[in-house]
């Protein structure tokens, strides 16, 4: 009975099995088709019917074929696999091979129209290119996230932007590894509002920042401490503590307002920690006073509230500190001031420590009344506004420091 059932099995055995491995489309020349069967038995490759080459499957069942110098293109094989080399009992599959050596087109960009003015905001550039293929980016060659385009070739990428020149590189890449040719733009990004390290605090009003920039801050004065042609004024040390206390070696916003620069090329700025404005800080506690350098005003009416509280309540430089040491040379001053004002259209004097710090504006002598909030057109003289400056310290009447208030009108 075994015998018989034996010779059926040779007589009526079917043909070997057959598995090929799947292969993806690619951008290669070289292509291999693998596959599994019985091992042992031949394997024929055909190209329109004609075998173009043979193999036999090793002891593990697998066999290969290698096919070279492919270019762009659908191929179509059909693997063959049989019980002998007399090819009986034979099964055969079709195998489509897919070379794809296209690049995607370069992808075409288009920026915002407005730059944010913060450095911390993101923009958004939109784009275009192949279906569905993805879109590698950069900025300053760092390499961004990959997003990939949708069905109608569409693609949106997010990024923040550094200070100064950007350039942003674009390239699309498909399923198969082409890459497109590179495309991007450039972007200058100067945001009103941007991200610096204080290495330095020099005074009260003024910084140095990563990079070796000087910060002087907008719309406040603090008494001097490191003047060249002045000596150190009351409440000076005090303010350039806090300041130092308040920013030094840490990260603040710098914002800045119309100017950018000084007379001296320091940057005009705002310093934000947090959400703090220093400058106004430094003014309502007493360390600083409101000055007015238009066109930089923007928060001009903020700090002129600051001061008015910080009179009121009689912190700082507007306290008894200051006014007792004001009060020991200022009789000396009005006098001299009030005997040469009808005579001296221009009052030029060395300046005490106690001379130079604004005064509460309700303190009067002789014929002038200290007001710091008076403007050069609001003054009656020139001799008023060199009052105000050598007496009452209204710094603000003397923008360029030569010891000459109200320039344009008394110069």
């Amino acid at each position: 009975m075994f015998v018989f059932l034996t010779l059926i099995v040779i007589i009526f055995q079917s043909a070997p099995s057959l598995a090929l491995e799947k292969i993806d489309p690619t951008n290669k020349s070289s292509v291999s088709i693998a596959g599994k069967t019985y091992s042992g038995k031949p394997v024929y490759l055909l190209k329109d019917n004609e075998v173009i080459q043979s193999a036999k499957s090793d002891s593990s069942r697998k066999f290969f074929f290698a096919l070279n110098d492919l270019t762009d293109g659908n191929y179509t094989y059909t693997v063959e696999v049989c019980s002998s080399e007399e090819k009986d009992k034979c099964r055969n599959e079709n195998i489509v091979i897919t070379i794809d050596q296209t690049p995607p087109p370069k992808p075409e960009i288009a920026l915002p129209d407005k730059l944010p003015n913060d450095s911390e905001e993101e923009i958004t550039i939109k784009g275009v290119s192949e279906p569905n293929v993805k879109i590698v980016a950069s900025v300053q060659d760092n390499e961004l996230p990959p997003t990939t385009t949708n069905d109608k070739g569409e693609f949106e990428i997010k990024t923040g932007l550094v200070l100064g020149a950007n350039t942003i590189n674009i390239k699309a890449v498909d399923a198969v590894g082409n890459e497109s040719a590179v495309g991007g733009a450039s972007v200058n990004f100067n945001p009103s509002r941007y991200k610096a390290k204080v290495i330095n605090v020099i005074d009260g009003d003024t910084i140095k920042i990563e990079g070796g920039q000087v910060v002087r801050y907008i719309g406040i004065d603090t008494p001097e401490t490191v003047h060249p042609s002045k000596p150190v004024q009351c409440y000076g040390k005090e303010a350039s503590d806090k300041n130092k206390e308040l920013v030094e070696g840490k990260e603040v916003k710098l914002e800045k307002d119309v100017s950018e620069t000084d007379k001296y090329g320091r940057l005009l700025r705002y310093v934000w920690l947090g959400d703090m404005l220093v400058n106004e800080y430094l003014v309502r506690e007493g360390y600083a006073q409101s000055s007015s350098y238009p066109p930089d005003v923007k928060y001009q009416d903020r700090f002129v509230e600051a001061q008015r509280q910080a009179r009121e309540e009689k912190k700082g430089l507007w306290g008894d500190i200051c006014n007792a040491q004001l009060t020991q040379t200022q009789q000396a001053q009005q006098q001299t001031t009030t005997s040469t004002q009808n005579t001296q259209p221009i009052i030029k004097q060395t300046t005490t420590p106690a001379q130079t710090q604004a005064q509460p504006s309700n303190q009067t002598s002789g014929s002038y009344t200290c007001d710091c909030f008076k403007t050069c057109s609001q003054m009656s003289s020139c001799a008023e506004a060199q009052y105000q400056l050598n007496v009452c310290g209204c710094r603000a009447r003397d923008a360029d420091e030569d010891g000459v208030a109200c320039d344009s009108d008394c110069q």
